[in-house]
């Protein structure tokens, strides 16, 4: 994974929704920006010294990008990031940004596609959409949204026809019933859900008999185990290159413990959304908080998100 950065320039602000900022960005230097797929998200360093990852919702070609566009929703409960880009940010601005990464990649497997968005959930789901349709290969898009006005790219969607199915809830008189848009799912189909946490619970329950590797989610926060608490019991965590061991309280984070030592690991979300925390795990049980290991890689043991994940037993190692 890389955590080179690149510095970029604002080059556009639009108004595509709203409480929903468009932002076109273009590198500063010479050449292209390094490609990605669709379904990756990019970090984005802002000004008053907060990192977020978005979604990248346009195409970019196998050997760069031109630009990164993002779709940017005001957050009710916004912890600066989002309130900054409406309230701040300007067209000209200088930002940095990292790596394109995608844990929520497109299957290239040619059966149909089911996407699910709920509201700024789109951003992914729209890159999906408009390679699958200059792919000629099936796809179908549910999307749903608080009114037409919270939609970003409705009318864009829209051309597409009956490839597209809207519910605005003040129109239907409430939220999506998911049941229906999942109605006539086959085992085939890939299904793609983005959106709040709500909505991805209710596509996992009534999906829950259809094949795994055909069920892809993004969330945009953390979901913990019910079984556990926010703060279960304190732990240490041996740092096997370094050869120091870190004693984690039972009220703290891991990756605030290992910052307090002095020991600096990427980190973006703080809620184990964007994967930038990383690390690989070389003994002990993980209990994985993260909303971005599939349930076979948990079982596996081989990594962790450390902003949210803990240990279930005494110690951990980790190669670092």
């Amino acid at each position: 994974m890389s955590n080179e950065k690149h510095t970029v320039k604002v080059m556009r602000i639009t108004e595509v929704a709203q409480g929903v900022r468009e932002i076109v960005l273009k590198s500063a230097n010479p050449g292209l920006l390094p490609a990605f797929t669709p379904g990756a998200h990019v970090d984005v360093f802002l000004p008053n010294a907060m990192a977020r990852a978005y979604s990248l919702t346009n195409a970019s070609e196998p050997q760069g990008a031109t630009e990164y566009v993002l779709a940017i929703g005001l957050a009710s409960a916004s912890r600066g990031g989002s309130r900054y880009v409406h309230e701040q940010l300007q067209e000209g601005e200088l930002l940095e940004v990292g790596t394109p990464r995608n844990l929520f990649p497109l299957s290239d497997d040619p059966a149909p596609a089911l996407l699910i968005a709920g509201g700024i959930g789109i951003t992914p789901l729209r890159a999906m959409a408009r390679l699958r349709q200059a792919q000629k290969r099936p796809w179908h898009l549910v999307y749903a949204a608080r009114s037409r006005a919270h939609a970003a790219y409705a009318s864009e969607l829209m051309a597409h026809g009956d490839a597209v199915e809207f519910h605005f809830d003040s129109e239907m008189g409430g939220p999506l019933a998911v049941g229906q848009a999942l109605a006539g799912l086959t085992p085939q189909t890939h299904l793609y859900c983005c959106g709040p946490q709500a909505l991805m619970d209710k596509v996992r329950e009534l999906a829950a008999g259809h094949p795994s590797s055909h069920l892809h989610f993004e969330s945009f926060g953390a979901q913990l185990p019910a079984s556990t608490g926010p703060q279960a019991r304190g732990f240490a965590v041996e740092l096997a290159r370094q050869g120091r061991v870190i004693e984690v309280a039972p009220d703290r984070s891991l990756i605030d413990c290992l910052e307090d030592s002095g020991v600096v690991v990427p980190s973006v979300c703080r809620e184990g959304i964007c994967g930038a925390c990383e690390c690989t795990v070389l003994g002990g049980e993980v209990d994985h908080r993260d909303s971005i290991l599939s349930d076979a890689e948990k079982q596996a043991n081989q990594t962790m998100m450390i902003c949210v994940s803990r240990a279930k037993g005494e110690r951990l190692v980790l190669d670092l």
